[in-house]
């Protein structure tokens, strides 16, 4: 225990430093610079704000997390059509990584009813891990959202280093981190987990196969609400 909370607060600080540092040299870059430019301006002006997305990201996590795990959130039920939720989260990826490759597809049902906001932060985390745990040439993401038997079946495979199998069955614990050559640089290992919290918040399933230097594929089995 004293050793997952050293890692946790090590990786947690790390995270926050890097953001945090960026953000202080674009800020000395513009303080110090007699004029800027409208290219140096606009570029300072998108690192200030990914990095700020970075922060309030990260502190949103956690404090879902908290919450979800306390109960302390109350679960949302909006009707969303699946095709146009895919699309917009297509749309914000490829904004973010312009060489992501996306595909999807939607059978059986075009709208349900869901807790948008959860749903999505389902969708941005399998989404970022596809791209982040990818290499340069492989960056792809396919989603599939189906009706099966009254349930809504959303599968996200990617093409990316895999997972080796003695490390499936962790992939989904807190602070829990696979080690491989993406995960250097230092990670909390509360994506997954959020992921699974988040799921059986919402009372669904969620599981994954891989294959090393192949891909992974997600699944998250909802109930299906109309």
């Amino acid at each position: 225990m004293f050793k997952l909370q050293y890692d946790f607060v090590t990786n947690l600080t790390h995270e926050f430093k890097t953001p945090v540092s960026v953000i202080k040299i674009a800020g000395n870059n513009i303080k110090s610079a007699a004029s800027l430019s409208a290219r140096e301006q606009q570029l300072y002006g998108k690192i200030l704000d990914e990095e700020a997305d970075k922060l309030n990201g990260l502190m949103n996590k956690l404090l879902a997390f908290t919450q979800i795990e306390n109960k302390a959130i109350i679960l949302n039920q909006d009707e969303i059509n699946i095709d146009d939720f895919i699309e917009s989260t297509i749309d914000v990826h490829k904004l973010k990584h312009p060489d992501f490759d996306f595909t999807y597809e939607t059978s059986g049902f075009t709208t349900f009813i869901t807790d948008p906001v959860l749903l999505g932060s389902l969708f941005d985390n399998l989404a970022e891990n596809a791209y982040k745990y990818s290499s340069p040439n492989h960056k792809k993401l396919h989603i599939s959202a189906r009706l099966i038997k009254d349930k809504v079946v959303l599968r996200f495979k990617d093409a990316g280093i895999g997972i080796p199998s003695s490390e499936i069955n962790n992939i989904f614990k807190k602070f829990y981190r696979v080690q491989n050559r993406y995960n250097q640089n230092g990670s909390v290992g509360l994506g997954l987990a959020f992921c699974k919290e988040l799921v059986n918040f919402m009372n669904g399933e969620i599981s994954v196969k891989s294959v090393v230097d192949k891909g992974t594929e997600f699944k998250i089995v909802l109930p299906y609400n109309n």
